[in-house]
């Protein structure tokens, strides 16, 4: 018995540390893409371009994945969560220089916040952040 209180405590600890770990790296999320963004500029706009015209490509290094939908090329920089609980970020090619969101989904709806837009689902708790990084670029961060 008294093994099984220690095992639950030790338990308890490390999901305790791994809280604190993750919590500062989550909320400095948005610093890291538009640092890796501005480095990476040349090769993301390249990458693109290519896309767009229909060829495949793979995300430059430091970025998970590139995929498109219809005129809009999502770079997907980081993803965290389970289930209803996820979110992701990273940046958006939008070759018009409309606002969308996730995966080029419309930010219909979104109402000022910040430095960019946040859409909100009604009802529901899913939420889509957007912010301009550069002209047909956008940071964005979708919560589940």
């Amino acid at each position: 018995m008294k093994r099984r209180w220690k095992l639950l405590g030790a338990v308890c600890v490390l999901l305790t540390g791994v809280t604190f770990l993750c919590a500062p790296w989550q909320t400095d999320q948005k610093s890291q893409v538009e640092r890796q963004f501005h480095a990476d500029l040349e090769e993301l706009t390249q990458t693109a371009e290519l896309v767009l015209a229909g060829q495949e490509a793979e995300a430059p290094s430091g970025w998970r994945n590139v995929s498109r939908f219809d005129d809009v090329v999502c770079f997907d920089y980081g993803g965290w969560g389970f289930g209803s609980s996820t979110r992701y970020w990273g940046v958006n090619y939008v070759t018009d220089n409309r606002l969308v969101g996730f995966q080029g989904m419309s930010m219909e709806g979104a109402v000022p916040d910040g430095e960019g837009w946040l859409w909100e689902e009604n009802p529901g708790d899913n939420r889509c952040y957007v912010e301009p990084l550069a002209p047909c670029w956008y940071y964005f961060e979708m919560k589940f």
